[in-house]
């Protein structure tokens, strides 16, 4: 069987950009498949390229022969051939990166060793070393070293990263790696996956799955019983097993939003934060029992009841899920006190912690292509930063896009309320671009600034998707405009739940 590699791992592999290996697709000389390619049309299509190490495939070919020959056989036998040479190029290239970065320490301290030394030689000392300081941190920032990790702790994370079970789930084909302490369950959702499940204890069954290769092993009670002919098939939970081998499971999984069911739920607050004058952020917990299953973009009702209002009845809105898909025990929502809002007011005079508040949803189709091979554009105005959030965090658990761009627009400095969160994914990740833009709330000077941006910054945007949450009359305006720069229509995707603070016409 040919092996298929994604087109991050497929640039890897030869040595090329992945933006060159875009190009080929675009040319028609390279065939992609769900945002796959396959080696032998690879090697056709880049007959020239060199490996990073020559005799690489070679011996992964060789291992995976020698070592996992019966995996190979079919789709329900185990750990597949591709799982593990995606493992191994991976740990490859953290190897190279680590000894880049020793490399690049051994400088840092020959040059503050020097710098040391002409402190001793030089007059005035006290200027001197303000000078070291200034270059110290100047250089370690440059590096963006957070932490250091040790040649045997990096091998360490190494090997047991490569020893974790890899589940791959049909017929979606998406892979995760499942650590032993985490059930089935818990590692899928972690991935970004939007895997079938209910009460999460057990209970409900609606995270049934048949394993068609691989062992696993039950860690919690379940009150769930299955038939006698469920048993001979290999059904389980997730939520109550975990993986002891790499594992091929059949399960139900929500490529679109029209998988995901309309769901009642009654959950807690769990904190309410005012974070400036224009907006607030609203932290929710659902029952272990009832988890919200959402896509990442998607908007919830929310209904505060009339215990909590004294109103006749209750008083509800509607907003973007802020938080992750992989973090289904908190639910974020950034609620914006714009023209009086009654639900906002409501929130920050009358409710307090541990206060039920009532869920309905998810709505929304402003959720992730997964399948696409672009790079990523997002485009937010004020608090519809929430859905941009979501999103962007479900593709860095994905891992799928090469490069993740980031504009923030606003009217003032300040309602960029979650600036540090956006520098710090700036700062880092290699492949993460932040840009904050503050500018005259008209639709005209937004639109005309975002374009600007975008031509200067990005030469070629028909390899780019673009989602963009903003009010509904910038949307269509900047429609025509990203078609006019080479956008394609079916790579834009607007947010058409607009919450935020509005712009001028």
């Amino acid at each position: 069987m040919d092996r298929h590699l994604s087109l991050s791992q497929a640039a890897r592999l030869i040595g090329v950009k992945r933006g060159d290996i875009q190009k080929k697709i675009q040319e028609n000389k390279l065939r992609v498949m769900e945002g796959t390619v396959t080696l032998s049309d690879l090697k056709e299509a880049f007959p020239d390229a060199q490996y990073e190490d020559n005799t690489m495939l070679e011996k992964v070919e060789k291992f995976m022969r020698d070592a996992v020959h019966k995996m190979a056989q079919s789709e329900r036998e185990g750990a597949q051939v591709d799982a593990l040479s995606r493992r191994l190029i991976k740990m490859n290239q953290e190897l190279a990166d680590e000894k880049s970065r020793a490399n690049r320490m051994e400088e840092l301290i020959d040059g503050l060793k020097h710098r040391l030394m002409a402190i001793n030689i030089n007059d005035d000392r006290e200027h001197a070393l303000d000078e070291c300081k200034d270059w110290f941190h100047s250089e370690v920032r440059n590096l963006e070293i957070e932490k250091m990790i040790t040649p045997i702790e990096q091998m360490e994370r190494q090997i047991k990263q490569f020893m974790l079970p890899h589940v791959r789930l049909l017929p979606s084909r998406h892979d995760f790696i499942s650590d032993k302490s985490e059930t089935l369950l818990e590692s899928a959702l972690r991935s970004g996956l939007a895997v079938d499940y209910g009460c999460n204890n057990g209970k409900c069954g609606k995270c049934k799955s048949k394993v068609l290769s691989g062992k696993v092993e039950q860690v919690s009670h379940q009150d769930y019983v299955f038939t006698e002919s469920e048993k001979a098939q290999g059904y389980i939970l997730t939520c109550s097993n975990r993986a002891i081998t790499d594992v091929t499971l059949e399960t139900e999984e929500a490529v679109s939003a029209d998988d995901i069911p309309l769901q009642s739920i009654s959950a807690k607050v769990k904190k309410i934060q005012s974070i400036n004058e224009h907006a607030i952020i609203m932290s929710v917990r659902p029952p272990r029992s009832q988890r919200l299953r959402f896509l990442a973009g998607q908007y919830i009702e929310l209904s505060l009841p009339e215990k909590i209002t004294a109103k006749e009845a209750p008083i509800t809105a509607t907003y973007s899920i802020a938080s992750c898909p992989c973090e289904p025990s908190n639910l974020e929502f950034h609620i914006p006190l714009h023209n009086n809002s009654l639900f906002g007011q409501t929130l920050l005079e009358k409710v307090k912690t541990s206060d039920s508040i009532n869920l309905l949803g998810p709505y929304g189709s402003f959720v992730l292509d997964e399948d696409s091979p672009n790079s990523l554009i997002f485009v937010a105005w004020d608090t519809g930063f929430a859905p941009i959030k979501s999103l962007i965090e479900h593709a860095m658990s994905l891992e799928n896009a090469d490069t993740i761009h980031l504009y923030w627009m606003s009217r003032k400095v300040e309602d960029h309320y979650m600036e540090n969160l956006c520098r710090a994914w700036n700062d880092a990740l290699d492949n993460f671009t932040y840009t904050p833009i503050v500018l005259e709330p008209k639709t005209d000077v937004v639109a005309e600034s975002l374009i600007k941006h975008l031509h200067s910054e990005h030469k070629h945007l028909q390899n780019f998707d673009l989602y963009i949450a903003a009010p509904g009359h910038l949307n269509h305006l900047l429609k025509p405009l990203l078609l006019a720069n080479g956008v394609k229509s079916e790579n834009m995707h607007f947010e058409s739940t607009f919450h935020g603070d509005e712009i001028e016409d």
